[in-house]
């Protein structure tokens, strides 16, 4: 990978932010990043939503195209609230972009994120979609509470469904992680990678003292979840260590590897579970293991 020559920016938010009913606002071009570095960090920072409202306190880079450059976030001591439709980035929003020979990199460290009414949080890495090749993505979760209800979604964790990832390595790490989901909600803290096309390439997620609560048709991922992808010469990776896994009514929650429906070709997948409780009740599903279907 290439040293950046340049520095394109550097934020230090210390801030609170309350944002109501804001009109949308039209996005311009995307961006091409070249040989540059990108950071940004939020600091004691409170973002709060509501009203079909949205916030963007990190990284917005959807279709842009990043090579040989350095992008990375930071959120410590960070507190998101979305309300009522409402949508906060406080990570790296990497959407349809193309990344080659490029490090993403997004550290979540004593995180609060709560999304209600159908609203949306993203503060880890999102690259839905993208076109990742020859590149790093690394994201952390350290101390962090996520609480979905109600229709909403949160990722913490790095979502790249859809995506094509050819000669890359993703890694997530989950310490000390509180997943809540409830009432038809979603939450993501682990890799997301379904409809992925994952080639040459490594994937590995860790969770160490994580719970997972999902209630009412909910799920959460805090491992990893390749459904229906196409996996060629790469290898997947999980461990979990003293995780906890509930799901009732309905819900799903996947601490393993999810792989059903997908194409296998020349990988190695690997999960270990050490000091692990799962609970299904009602119609649930939890796999803390390999999951390959049927």
């Amino acid at each position: 990978m290439k040293r950046a020559k340049a520095v394109l920016g550097l934020a230090v938010v210390i801030a609170s932010v309350s944002v109501m009913a804001l009109p949308d606002k039209q996005g311009g071009q995307p961006a091409t990043v070249r040989n540059s570095t990108i950071s940004n960090e939020n600091r004691n920072v409170e973002n709060t939503a509501i009203n079909n409202s949205k916030i963007n306190s990190g990284i917005q880079a959807r279709g842009a195209n990043i090579q040989d450059s350095k992008i990375s976030n930071v959120n410590r001591d960070v507190k998101n609230t979305a309300l009522n439709n409402s949508r906060i980035n406080s990570g790296v929003s990497a959407d349809n972009a193309n990344i080659k020979n490029s490090t993403l990199s997004n550290v979540n460290q004593n995180v609060t994120n709560t999304a209600l009414n159908n609203s949306r949080i993203n503060s880890g890495i999102s690259a839905d979609r993208a076109n990742i090749k020859d590149s790093v993505i690394t994201n952390e979760n350290k101390n962090v509470t996520n609480l979905a209800r109600d229709g909403s979604t949160i990722n913490s964790g790095v979502n790249a469904d859809g995506a094509t990832i050819r000669g890359s390595r993703i890694g997530n790490r989950n310490t000390d992680v509180t997943n809540t989901a409830v009432n038809n909600s979603r939450i993501n803290s682990g890799v997301s990678a379904e409809n992925a096309n994952i080639i040459d390439s490594k994937i590995n997620n860790v969770n160490q003292n994580v719970t997972n609560t999902a209630l009412n048709n909910s799920t959460i991922n805090s491992g990893v979840a390749a459904d229906r992808a196409n996996i060629q010469n790469s290898q997947i990776s999980n461990a979990n260590k003293d995780v906890k896994n509930i799901a009732s009514n309905r819900s799903r929650i996947n601490s393993g590897v999810n792989v059903t429906g997908a194409n296998i070709r020349d990988s190695k997948i690997s999960n270990v579970n050490q000091n692990v409780k799962n609970t299904a009740t009602n119609n649930s599903e939890i796999n803390s293991g390999v999951d390959l279907g049927q």
